[in-house]
């Protein structure tokens, strides 16, 4: 609770071990168990990952960025001395609910952070690729063992094969209790998310009743990443990291709206985050726009215009000290809105982030409370968590 207000953190990450998949892999995979190379100019939270012969990690393999990666880390770290706390314990359970605490998070949906980065990319074998989120998936049911009524999870399902995808998505939400099932923004493989042959996952993942919580990463090693064209430019990292997130949203957005995935799958909740709120009104209405103009000659057809699919259907999270969130809420209202900390990643506001936003002004105390707790309980169906 912070100020008066309970917090229900939509997008609160894991920082995993890097034993994770030796330990949780299937047998016949474990020689595929990711192995992490920190040199002395990354950021110990930002390594070079290894899956087999693939490596991923654009950023941390090129002295440029990964400096730059190694600073915010060290600032993030003076901050406040829970950092190096959790930093010694390998961000346990432990750790994560005295963060939460300290921050003022009464319940935090857990994404991943190494869980994704080892799928970012396009040429992992498909059964590797699931093997990978499966472990992933049973250390995070252990990892919020510690504090179930706290610690809720979003399932990691690989995007390289679809029925595989659907196995995962299934187990993970009807064995292993996850509240959600992480979506990934960008193409893998060259396939959209309104390609065809993702329809029997949307199905699948709208008959479990739970959301698609699109989730970009900082990785940059699938080949269609926006943030790749900055790579070896100056100050790639600034304009990359700008950019990449919330127009990796939007593109997605796009394909489930435009593209038709919601008109065929009205039962299907999906969040957009850690991509910022501030682009979503233009968006609407540049979506909308675009609708009207190519949309009664395009191959889909869809009933509603865009912005009608997103009041339906569709979350979007607002940073913490996201000051555009007073026009934001002016514009589009505060029912489609949550918000995330995006603890314990340095480019969080860890303590501060729920302080910042219970300060933002021009945004009533009702809108707040909604943002803080009622939109995301309703997002992932945690209405009667106390």
């Amino acid at each position: 609770m912070k100020n008066g207000f309970k917090v229900l953190d939509s997008d609160l990450h894991t920082m995993e071990p890097d034993g994770l998949w030796e330990t949780y892999l299937d047998a016949p995979f474990k020689k595929f168990a990711p192995k992490f190379t920190r040199g002395s100019e990354n950021a110990s939270n930002q390594p070079v990952i290894r899956v087999g012969a693939l490596e991923i990690g654009e950023m941390s393999k090129r002295r440029q960025t990964a400096v730059v990666g190694k600073d915010l880390q060290q600032r993030a770290f003076a901050r406040h001395p829970h950092y190096e706390v959790a930093h010694a314990r390998g961000y346990d359970s432990e750790s994560h609910v005295a963060a939460m605490d300290i921050e003022g998070i009464d319940v935090a949906v857990i994404y991943g952070t190494r869980g994704r980065q080892v799928l970012m990319h396009d040429d992992l074998e498909p059964e590797v690729a699931a093997a990978l989120a499966r472990a992933h998936n049973d250390w995070t049911r252990d990892f919020c063992a510690y504090d179930p009524r706290r610690l809720k999870f979003a399932a990691q399902v690989a995007f390289h094969d679809v029925g595989l995808a659907i196995r995962e998505a299934k187990r993970a939400v009807r064995e292993l209790g996850a509240v959600a099932v992480i979506g990934n923004p960008n193409p893998v493989g060259g396939r959209h998310i309104h390609d065809p042959e993702f329809e029997p996952l949307w199905d699948a993942i709208e008959e479990l009743e739970v959301p698609v919580g699109f989730h970009p990463t900082g990785q940059s090693s699938l080949r269609d990443d926006i943030a790749r064209r900055y790579l070896d430019h100056p100050n790639g990292r600034v304009i990359g990291v700008a950019g990449r997130n919330p127009m990796e949203l939007m593109l997605a957005f796009a394909s489930v709206a435009a593209g038709g995935v919601l008109e065929r799958h009205p039962g299907l909740r999906c969040a957009f985050l850690e991509g910022t709120c501030g682009w979503l009104p233009w968006w609407l209405w540049r979506l909308d726009e675009a609708w009207e103009k190519f949309g009664p000659g395009s191959e889909v057809q869809v009933s509603q215009l865009p912005s009608q699919y997103f009041f339906r259907q569709c979350y979007v999270a607002t940073d913490a000290d996201e000051k555009v969130l007073k026009q934001v809420v002016e514009t589009v209202g505060d029912d489609n809105i949550v918000v995330s900390t995006d603890y314990p990643h340095s480019d969080g506001l860890f303590p501060h982030a729920i302080e910042e936003f219970v300060a933002i002004e021009g945004v009533s105390d009702k809108s707040k409370a909604k943002i803080l707790w009622d939109n995301c309980a309703c997002l992932y169906k945690l209405s009667g968590v106390r």
